[in-house]
Parts: C-alpha cells; structure tokens; sequence
C-alpha cells in the first residue's frame, strides 16, 4: 500500500487523493495542527540514591535469574523499582522523595513550575504511588486539594476536575497540578490550563505518552508546553539502566511511526528485547556515571551529543 503524508499545500479532500483505491492518506498532526504552540521534551536524568541502587540490583539479579516465563514479571519489577525502592514504606515524606531518583527530580521540575506560576499535569501508573504523590504534594507546595483521575474517577467527578482545573484559563500566575493514571486520563480530556507534563511513570508505548501529552498540547492551547522525563540512572549500570534501555526502545518506535504507517503499540517483542537488553547490561566504573550514561545513551541510539542545561536537563525535541 502507498502511504502518502498530507502537505501545508495539499487539501484533505482533494480528488486525486482518492484516484487510487490503494492510496492512503496519512495525517501527520503536527501538519494538521499546524498554529498549535511550540511543544519541547526535556530529560532530567538522576543517579539512584543507594537504597534505589541497591533495590534495582536485586531485582536485576532476579531476572537474569528467572525463566523465561519470569520475565515479565520481573520486567514489571524493575519498571517499579526505578520509580521508587519502596512504594508501601510509612516513612517520612522527605525521605520517601529522596529515595527515588525520579520522584525526587519530579519534585524539582514542580518547584520551578511554582515559581514561574504555571500548572503541570503529573502522569503516574502505579495506584499507591498516585494516593502518596497527592499527598506529598499537598504538604511540598501547600495546597487545598490536589485532585486526582484514575480508572476509580466516576465520569460525573472527572468533569468536576477538569472544570475546576481549566479555572486557571480566567487568571494568570496560580500554580496548581493535577495527578492522573494515563491509561484512564490518557484520552478525551482537554487540559490547556496547565503547560507542563511530567511523566513520573512510562509505559514502553509511545502512542500512550503522546495521548497523554496532547491533553495539554492540542487546540484551545496558547502557550508553549514542555514535557519532562524524570530517569533513574544506576551508578553501576548507567545506559545499561532501564530508564535509559527503555528511552532508546521509545525513540527507535517513534521513528518508525515517524517514517512508515506503523503501529507505536504494545507488542510481545518489546517484552523481549527489554529483558535482552536487560540480561545484557554490564557493569561500569567511574565518575560522572549520570552524563556518561546519558552521552552512551545518545550514541547508541544514533543522536548528537547531548546538550546540558544548568538545571541538568536535556532538551531532545
């Protein structure tokens, strides 16, 4: 089959587009939408503090151990340790922030959507994290109420949320975020009031992320948004790490998706190659492992060099 993009000249429903039975058309939305603002993804990669080194260690030790039926199980293990060692621990908020790499970089790109008096919508999968994520958050940024959707949200109170978020489209200056699971928020919400999304979690489809990432980035939406990818890093493992094995699986998806009519979904092979990957990790040594995971990171993947912020971010769109 034929796969032909539709250009800035080109019409939706012009005749020779439909000539040939054979011909599809594909639209392409960043052509479609094309006075949508600017949409900018960032990095911010983080060493695993030691309990979280420690916990990954475990479960990799694990898998490599396990059968081929174990796999996934163990798969999903390591997905949860890289968010945080320990998500049932009762401990203090300060040291369940800084037990995890990410959670702990999340709360810093939040701190300065604060202080430029923005909003940020916080993607988080795992059900105990988004309960504890309220709450700290609630406590970090003295808030009334942080609200959030998930697969138990009624569809009468999902409504109520949104409306009471979109609010902050009538006043500027008012920091304020919303937490949502994004297989149940990841579609027919529109959420323009906030110019940020934070992906706490990520699932090894592309397509999922994006859905989530256009309830901010879509029509109605003035602003530029940025979205931020908090990664733990293993001091140890470094581009061998999960964070950064699963990075490279979403970009080579993306582009296929970018280049041919191909599916960004779930696939049994993404299972596959992920504990490869896994199962072929090696240790390293030496200093600095955050930005030479990162820079071995882009070399595999066939990139430039990563560029550094001060904030120890990367810009890659």
């Amino acid at each position: 089959m034929a796969v032909r993009r539709l250009a800035s000249t080109e019409s939706a429903d012009e005749p020779k587009l439909h000539a040939d039975p054979h011909l599809a058309l594909r639209r392409i939305k960043d052509v479609v939408a094309r006075d949508l603002p600017e949409k900018v993804r960032r990095l911010h990669p983080r060493p695993m503090p030691d309990r979280q080194a420690e916990a990954y260690e475990d479960a990799h030790f694990k898998l490599a151990q396990g059968g081929a039926g174990a796999a996934l199980k163990m798969l999903h293990h390591i997905r949860t340790v890289s968010v945080h060692p320990s998500l049932d621990t009762a401990e203090a908020d300060a040291a369940f922030v800084e037990a995890s790499a990410r959670l702990s970089a999340v709360f810093e790109i939040l701190g300065s959507v604060a202080e430029w008096g923005e909003r940020a919508l916080v993607f988080v999968e795992h059900r105990r994290m988004q309960h504890r994520f309220v709450e700290l958050a609630r406590a970090r940024f003295g808030l009334p109420r942080v609200d959030l959707i998930n697969g138990d949200t009624p569809i009468s109170q999902r409504q109520a949320i949104v409306n009471r978020f979109q609010r902050h489209l009538d006043g500027e200056g008012q920091f304020d975020l919303l937490v949502l699971g994004p297989k149940a928020a990841g579609t027919g919400l529109t959420l323009t009031a906030a110019t940020h999304v934070i992906h706490l979690s990520r699932w090894w489809n592309p397509a999922v992320e994006e859905q989530c990432n256009d309830r901010v980035h879509r029509l109605g939406q003035t602003r530029p948004v940025t979205i931020h990818v908090p990664m733990a890093i293993h001091p140890g493992y470094r581009e061998g790490s999960f964070d950064c094995l699963l990075h490279g699986l979403m970009h080579r998806k993306r582009q296929l998706a970018a280049s041919a009519l191909w599916p960004m979904g779930d696939t049994q092979a993404d299972v596959g190659e992920l504990t490869r990957l896994l199962d072929g990790a090696a240790k390293h040594e030496g200093a600095d492992s955050v930005r030479g995971a990162v820079t071995a990171m882009f070399a595999r993947d066939g990139l430039e060099a990563p560029i550094w912020e001060q904030d120890g971010s990367i810009r890659v769109s």
